[in-house]
C-alpha cells in the first residue's frame, strides 16, 4: 500500500535572537556538549506535499542553515515580522534567484510590516528607485518581489495557508496555519481567533514560542506556553525560540511530566511530517 504523501517540516533554527551559544556566556546552555543545545536563530522549511517548498522567516543564520540542509531551491518565503533577527538574512537569498536558473522569488508579510521590511532592504525591493540615476555597481542584487500576506493563496492556490496578528511587546507578530501545523512564534500572548483556531482541530501541530523560564514582555515563557498547551491540547507540540537557560533535556522532560509526553522540544535540522 502506498504511503500518504504528507509535508515535511525542517527547523532550519530553534534559538533565541542571539543563538545558543551566545558569545562571552559560560553558562551550563552556552558551555553545553549537547547538540540539541546548540541552536541558530528561529526559522522553518516547509516541503509542501504538493511539491511546493517555502521558508519562514530569514534570520542572520540563514546561510549556514541552507547549506546544512543541502537547499537550493525555494518557491517563495513569508516573512512573520521585521524583527533583525527574524529578517536579516534576507540577502542570504540571493544565490538562489542566480541558480540553478534566474529567477524571482517571492516575499510576503503582512501589511503592517511591509513599509519597514522595503525601507530597510530597499537595494532589494526598491530596485528601480536604486538605480533610477545610476546603475548599481557591485554584486548582483537579490531578485526578490513583496507582497502583502493577501495576495500569497492568489499566486499559490491550495496551500491552505492562514495566519493571525498575535501581541509582541510593543509591536504585533504574523501567527501562520498550513494545513494541521500552526507557527506561534514571537509573541507573548494568543488572541480569541489564534485559540479558535487551535481548538478546533484534535490532531493539529502547534510550534509554539518559548523563550525562557517564567514570564517575559514579549514572548511567551514557560508559565505562557504551559498554559496555552494545555488549553489547546494539541496532537503534538514543540517548543522553539529556545533561550540560554533552557536546557533542552531538562526542560522536555518538565513539559512532558507537567503537560503531557506529546510535548518535545525542537532542535535545529529536526524534521517533522504532518498532513
Amino acid at each position: 500500500m502506498t504511503e500518504k504523501k504528507k509535508n515535511i517540516l525542517t527547523f532550519l533554527g530553534s534559538g533565541t535572537s542571539t543563538g545558543i551559544p551566545i558569545p562571552g556566556c559560560s553558562c551550563g546552555v552556552c558551555t553545553s556538549s549537547n547538540p540539541k543545545n546548540k541552536r541558530l536563530r528561529s526559522s522553518l522549511y516547509v516541503q509542501e506535499k504538493s511539491g511546493i517548498n517555502f521558508i519562514i522567516d530569514t534570520g542572520p543564520d540563514l546561510r549556514t542553515q541552507l547549506l546544512r540542509e543541502k537547499i537550493d531551491s525555494i518557491d517563495f518565503v513569508i516573512i512573520t515580522h521585521d524583527h533583525a533577527d527574524h529578517l536579516h538574512g534576507i540577502d542570504d537569498l540571493r544565490p538562489l534567484t542566480f541558480f540553478p536558473s534566474k529567477k524571482t522569488i517571492p516575499v510576503f508579510c503582512h501589511d503592517i510590516h511591509l513599509s519597514s521590511i522595503k525601507q530597510r532592504f530597499n537595494y532589494i525591493f526598491d530596485r528601480e528607485s536604486i538605480n533610477k540615476n545610476q546603475s548599481y555597481k557591485g554584486g548582483g542584487l537579490p531578485q526578490l518581489d513583496l507582497y502583502p500576506l493577501e495576495e500569497l493563496n492568489n499566486k499559490f492556490k491550495n496551500l491552505n495557508i492562514k495566519w493571525n496578528l498575535a501581541p509582541h511587546g510593543n509591536g504585533k507578530t504574523t501567527i501562520i496555519h498550513h494545513s494541521e501545523l500552526t507557527y506561534l512564534i514571537d509573541c507573548h500572548d494568543i488572541t480569541d481567533p489564534i485559540l479558535n483556531h487551535l481548538q478546533k482541530g484534535a490532531n493539529h501541530l502547534l510550534v509554539i514560542d518559548c523563550v525562557k523560564y517564567g514570564r517575559h514582555p514579549s514572548h511567551l515563557g514557560t508559565d505562557k506556553t504551559k498554559e496555552i498547551l494545555l488549553k489547546t491540547s494539541p496532537k503534538r507540540g514543540f517548543l522553539t525560540h529556545l533561550g540560554h537557560d533552557l536546557d533542552h533535556d531538562k526542560l522536555e522532560s518538565e513539559f512532558q511530566q507537567e503537560v503531557g509526553d506529546h510535548v518535545f522540544l525542537a532542535y535545529d535540522g529536526l524534521k517533522l511530517r504532518y498532513d
